[in-house]
C-alpha cells in the first residue's frame, strides 16, 4: 500500500492519478484488510488533496461491488442515491419512493448509520422509525421488492468492507472517494439513476463514471443539502447523463406555480412526525409546504423516467396518489412484509443478512 499511498501523496510536483489498473489493486488492498487502517486513511487524504481522478473512482467502484453479495438483477429500478451522512431535513425521497412504488416503479433506497462530517438522520434510521425492518437477507429483500417494488439496502452490511472501514471514516471526519463509492456499488444492477451531490465538481465526476459504472440513464442533483431533493423555491441544476452523452438543464419550479420557503431543519423524531402525517394523507395548512415538496419531486420522477408524458401530468398523477393514500398502503404492506422476518433474519437458509 505505501507504494500508491507514495503516488497520489507526493506533493503538487510529485504526486499523480492512479491507472485504472493500479486504482484496483489499491481498491484491494483496503477491500482485503490488507491495508492498515493508517495506510487506508492516508491513502484516503493524500486522494482528497490531490483531487481523485475518474479511474481510481471506478476502480473502487468496481472493486468493491466484487466483495458484495449477489443480487437477482433489477435493471428497470431507480437507485436512489442520497447523502450517506444523514439529513437535517424534511426526507422528501421516501414519500416520492413510495409513490413512485405504488405505480410498479421499483425503487431501490440505500444507505448506512450515518457518518461525519454532518452526521445527520439516516435514511435507515427513519425507516426503522416509522417500521421497516432493514436487517433483511437477500431472498427476503428480493421477495419484498418485487412484491411491493420498493426496497431499502443496508450498504454496510451487503458489502462488508465498507464496514471495515468505517471506523477510519469516523475518524477522519471528511468527504472521500468513498462517498461516490458507497452510492454508487448499485449490487441489484439498477440502469437508472436519481443521485444527489453536494458540489458541481462531484456532479462532473459523475457524468464520465455513471455511463462506465452500467446506468443507461441518470440524473444527477445538486439537492437539498446534497440530496436528490430539489427545493420548490429556487432554481435547481441538473445533469441528465445517459449512454450517448449528457445534458444540463435548470428547473425552474415555479413555472410548474410551485412557490415556498426553505424547509427548516428537524430532529429524527420531527422528521419522523412530518412523515406519518404526510403519507396518510394530512393536508393540513402547516403540511402544504411539505407536500408540494413531494409532489414537485415525484412529478419530476415520474417524467424523467417515462411514467408519464409531461411534467405537468407527473404533477397531476402525484397528487392524486396522495389523495388516495397509495403511498400509505404501499408503506403499511412493506411494514408489515419486512416485520414478518425481523425474528430470524441473517440465520438459517435464508442467507446472509445485509
Amino acid at each position: 500500500m505505501q507504494h500508491w499511498i507514495k503516488a497520489v501523496g507526493t506533493g503538487k510536483k510529485g504526486s499523480r492519478d492512479l491507472t485504472y489498473d493500479e486504482a484496483v489493486a489499491a481498491a484491494h488492498a483496503v477491500a482485503r484488510g490488507e491495508s492498515t487502517e493508517i495506510q487506508t486513511a492516508a491513502f484516503l487524504m493524500a486522494c482528497r488533496m490531490k483531487g481523485e481522478s475518474d479511474d481510481e473512482m471506478l476502480a473502487f467502484i468496481d472493486v468493491f461491488r466484487q466483495y458484495s453479495l449477489p443480487f437477482k438483477s433489477y435493471s428497470g429500478a431507480i437507485n436512489c442515491a442520497g447523502p450517506y451522512n444523514g439529513r437535517s431535513y424534511f426526507p422528501i425521497t421516501i414519500p416520492v419512493s413510495l409513490l413512485m412504488a405504488s405505480v410498479g416503479v421499483p425503487q431501490v433506497l440505500h444507505g448506512s448509520e450515518a457518518l461525519p462530517p454532518k452526521t445527520g438522520t439516516s435514511i435507515k434510521s427513519l425507516l426503522e422509525g416509522i417500521g421497516v425492518f432493514t436487517d433483511l437477507t437477500v431472498p427476503q429483500w428480493e421477495q419484498i421488492c418485487s412484491e411491493l417494488h420498493i426496497g431499502f439496502i443496508w450498504t454496510e452490511k451487503i458489502c462488508p468492507p465498507m464496514l471495515n472501514i468505517r471506523h477510519v471514516r469516523e475518524h477522519m471526519g471528511l468527504r472521500t472517494l468513498m462517498n461516490t463509492v458507497e452510492k454508487v456499488i448499485n449490487p441489484v444492477h439498477a440502469k437508472n439513476m436519481i443521485i444527489g451531490v453536494n458540489h458541481r465538481t462531484a456532479m462532473a465526476h459523475l457524468v464520465h463514471i455513471l455511463p462506465r459504472a452500467g446506468f443507461e440513464n441518470a440524473y444527477i442533483v445538486q439537492g437539498i443539502e446534497g440530496s436528490e431533493d430539489l427545493p420548490v423555491y429556487k432554481n435547481s441544476m441538473i445533469r441528465k447523463v445517459t449512454a450517448y452523452g449528457d445534458e444540463s438543464m435548470v428547473i425552474d419550479p415555479a413555472t410548474f406555480g410551485f412557490r415556498g420557503e426553505p424547509l427548516v431543519k428537524c430532529s429524527l423524531e420531527e422528521q419522523l412526525e412530518l412523515l406519518r402525517r404526510l403519507v396518510a394523507g394530512d393536508d393540513s395548512a402547516d403540511m402544504k409546504l411539505y407536500r408540494d415538496h413531494v409532489v414537485f419531486n415525484a412529478g419530476l420522477r415520474l417524467y424523467w423516467f417515462d411514467k408519464v408524458g409531461t411534467y405537468e401530468e407527473g404533477f397531476q398523477l402525484a397528487e392524486s396518489l396522495l389523495q388516495r393514500k397509495e403511498a400509505a398502503k404501499v408503506l403499511k404492506k412493506w411494514i408489515e412484509r419486512s416485520r414478518a422476518y425481523s425474528s430470524g433474519a441473517g440465520s438459517g437458509p435464508g442467507g446472509a443478512a445485509l
